[in-house]
């Protein structure tokens, strides 16, 4: 019995150290995401979890093969159902850690959330691909939104691409570092 285990567990931690990462990009997803970026590089993918509740999986495309600000799309496989309200919520917090805004630009940010989020299910995929100064958003592969807000694009995209995120080690991970 014991040797069943070990032999699993080095099983589990080879393949985590050695085994080679398999992109969630499905052939709609990645129909999506051509369209804007035309020619496309994994840059780099993370898991975000938070204590013992494994949140999401998320892939990071740029144009080329190094990370473009201007030009990405981060895709988000959600492996647990969020509820709108909470999407809004921590996004906004996010927001407002990284900047003071006033109540107008919460009130309008808030509104512009209410258009990009839906509840969630296990294994829907959000993606968000920004171009310039443009923001596109869908979810299970259905457009939502679009953002010409440039502020909070920049502000939202940051949520997980800043050095100095919630989770730097999963930033660092997604930037392919």
């Amino acid at each position: 019995m014991l040797k069943i285990f070990l032999i699993s567990v080095f099983l589990i931690f080879s393949n985590l150290a050695f085994g080679k990462y398999i992109s969630f990009l499905d052939p709609k997803s990645e129909l999506i995401i051509s369209q804007y970026l035309g020619k496309k590089f994994l840059i780099g993918n993370a898991n975000y979890s938070f204590l013992f509740w494994d949140i999401y999986d998320a892939e990071l495309y740029s144009t080329s093969n190094k990370y473009n600000s201007n030009e990405l799309a981060i895709i988000l496989k959600y492996n647990r159902s969020i509820d709108k309200e909470t999407l809004i919520r921590e996004t906004m917090n996010d927001i407002k850690e990284q900047k003071n805004i006033s109540n107008q630009q919460e009130e309008d940010w808030k509104s512009l959330l209410e258009s990009i989020y839906i509840d969630t299910k296990t294994n829907k995929k959000f993606i968000a691909i920004k171009i310039n100064n443009k923001s596109i958003f869908y979810y299970d592969d259905k457009k939502l939104h679009e953002s010409f807000d440039q502020e909070f694009n920049e502000l939202f995209f940051n949520i997980w691409l800043r050095s100095n995120s919630k989770n730097p080690n999963f930033t660092k991970t997604l930037l392919g570092q």
